[in-house]
């Protein structure tokens, strides 16, 4: 059976999927894929600000032997394609210095508890340009928060991993020759071609 699908989001899981070992290359990353976790889309609630706990969606996040990288993609068709460079938006790049925030934080102790936890941190999350409420316990999002941070440090062994952000450019080698150089500070571009998994002329890919 074939799975297809077509766009941003179906570019995104088929490149982790099946071109994990490229990224890795491309990160300079020599841990193998059976080392490796992935986690596609995973969500922390869509709406923001000082009032809120929430901090949007990642495209992906996923683990290697040594780093947590954290990700955004953007495929070629993307409107913050600006020239030569790719750029993301606030709210984009503020979620990925919040969740550093708790990784850091986590690994910082053991916590019985999201109580604990929220003891040891406080009530908020400030950062040098953002202050947001850390999730309170019993809510939803403190309940995926913590199953996410305790599989992050299982994986790790309770390690302090290296945490990076990626921003995953798919583009179709076969009609566009120039591609984005730069990003965001702090922000490392990986280039994927996503022309390969195209299937049978179409602008779908194979998801199973």
């Amino acid at each position: 059976m074939q799975i297809l699908s077509y766009g941003e989001d179906a570019y995104t899981l088929w490149a982790l999927k099946h071109q994990l070992s490229t990224i890795l290359s491309k990160l300079e990353d020599s841990s193998s894929i059976s080392e490796c976790k992935v986690i596609y889309r995973p969500s922390f609630g869509r709406r923001g600000g000082e009032n809120s706990a929430q901090f949007g969606e990642f495209d992906f996040i996923f683990l290697s032997k040594t780093h947590v990288y954290l990700g955004e993609s953007k495929w070629d068709r993307s409107s913050e394609i600006k020239g030569d460079y790719l750029l993301l938006r606030e709210e984009q790049e503020r979620r990925h210095h919040i969740f550093t925030d708790y990784i850091k934080s986590w690994f910082k102790g053991e916590f019985a508890s999201w109580d604990q936890f929220i003891e040891h941190i406080g009530n908020d999350i400030v950062g040098d340009s953002y202050k947001i409420r850390t999730a309170p316990a019993g809510s939803r999002l403190a309940e995926n928060l913590n199953s996410l941070l305790t599989l992050v440090k299982d994986h790790f062994n309770h390690e302090t991993p290296e945490i990076q952000n990626i921003l995953l450019y798919l583009y179709n080698g076969s009609v566009l020759s120039k591609i984005p150089a730069k990003t965001n500070n702090k922000f490392q571009l990986i280039e994927l071609d996503y022309n390969e998994g195209l299937i049978e002329s179409s602008n779908y890919v194979d998801l199973a």
